[in-house]
């Protein structure tokens, strides 16, 4: 499948979303959007943000990029925009003329934005919807991603030493990724006591002693992997290793529970059950529990409420954890099972059969 079968595949479903709200063009933002249309563009300069720099205006017989003299020959040509059909809609940098070039596209008919603008309806959930069910092609990438950010986390431990920063240790992990063009967005760090004291521990200045937790969440051609792993130096100790092997079984458990066709929160309440079955009842409350996963770190941040149905080639990502220890790969809902994006590469692993899957889960790294 290449970049235009996709986009057709794409162009498909905004313009079912058209029809379904009777609306005559939908403008996409955000930067998750354009990358999920675009087939892995980006549109964006500054690299943490969520709002992009062009826009895309899709009508029922056309598909626009509206860009500011800045951006306009960057789009066209280094992210294909004309090679799939994209007709240029530019304007200067110093004018903020978007509005006025969709109206000059299509008149006072109703367009659907997704951001809250004056004079646009409003309709971001609906088109979330539409980036679920994963490609082919965005399923190739995922693959490509879970690969190449797994080896570069567990390279990255294997290389830490007594005494390292959290702070230096994610600066050699953003180098690894960066070698793949691959952005961090997002980094969870912990050595020794602060994986304990805190569920969202940012890096420090802090120095590893003996304990280190490493998390991220890495960003290809629009796709996000979350990603956590432990390492440990010395003798492991009997209670810490059973806690995390704990960890892991409800990981797997959520992901065996994750059928395409069932409600989301199915997963979630095995979870919960095993939880309290292996002794810990109340560690859920302590953090989210994941859920729903792609060109966002959590489309969906699944609860017991959460009816919503797992689609055909959804990616999702569970992490419960357990003060101390936590468990977290990306994974795609296929009709055969799970299928596995992150997983580990170059670390320990560990067997386990659970709802009668055979999973291989990293396990600490003692060094």
């Amino acid at each position: 499948m290449d970049r235009n079968e996709e986009l057709q595949i794409k162009l498909e479903r905004v313009r079912d979303l058209l029809k379904q709200h009777e609306l005559s063009g939908l403008l996409l933002k955000k930067q998750p959007n354009f990358s999920w249309l675009t087939a892995g563009g980006l549109n964006m300069v500054g690299f943490a943000t969520e709002m992009g720099m062009t826009s895309i205006l899709v009508t029922e017989t056309d598909l626009y990029v509206i860009a500011n003299r800045i951006e306009a020959e960057r789009m066209m040509d280094e992210e294909g925009l004309k090679e799939l059909g994209f007709k240029l809609l530019t304007h200067e940098w110093f004018e903020d003329k978007e509005a006025n070039l969709v109206k000059e596209v299509v008149g006072d008919a109703p367009v659907g934005c997704d951001v809250q603008l004056d004079g646009f309806k409003y309709v971001e959930p609906d088109i979330k919807e539409l980036r679920y069910s994963l490609t082919e092609a965005e399923i190739e990438r995922y693959l490509f991603l879970g690969a190449r950010a797994s080896y570069a986390m567990e390279k990255v431990l294997y290389e830490v030493k007594p005494g390292d920063s959290e702070a230096e240790i994610v600066g050699r992990l953003s180098e690894e990724l960066w070698k793949n063009r691959i952005d961090p967005t997002g980094f969870i760090i912990a050595a020794d006591e602060r994986i304990r004291l805190y569920r969202h521990p940012i890096p420090t200045m802090k120095r590893v002693e003996k304990c280190l937790m490493l998390s991220v969440n890495a960003r290809y051609r629009g796709l996000i992997a979350s990603i956590t792993r432990f390492l440990y130096f010395g003798p492991l100790s009997h209670e810490f290793a059973r806690q995390y092997r704990d960890n892991v079984e409800i990981e797997c458990l959520m992901i065996a529970k994750t059928e395409v066709g069932k409600e989301m929160n199915i997963p979630f309440m095995a979870g919960l059950k095993r939880y309290e079955e292996l002794g810990y009842p109340d560690e859920w409350k302590l953090h989210h529990q994941g859920g729903a996963t792609g060109y966002s770190a959590r489309d969906i941040k699944v609860n017991e409420s959460t009816t919503q149905r797992v689609q055909e080639n959804q990616a999702f990502c569970w992490n419960p954890s357990i003060t101390g220890t936590k468990s977290e790969d990306v994974f795609i809902a296929t009709r055969s099972g799970p299928l596995m994006v992150s997983k580990p590469v170059i670390f320990p692993v560990m067997q386990m059969e659970v709802e009668g899957i055979e999973f291989t889960r990293p396990s600490i790294l003692v060094r």
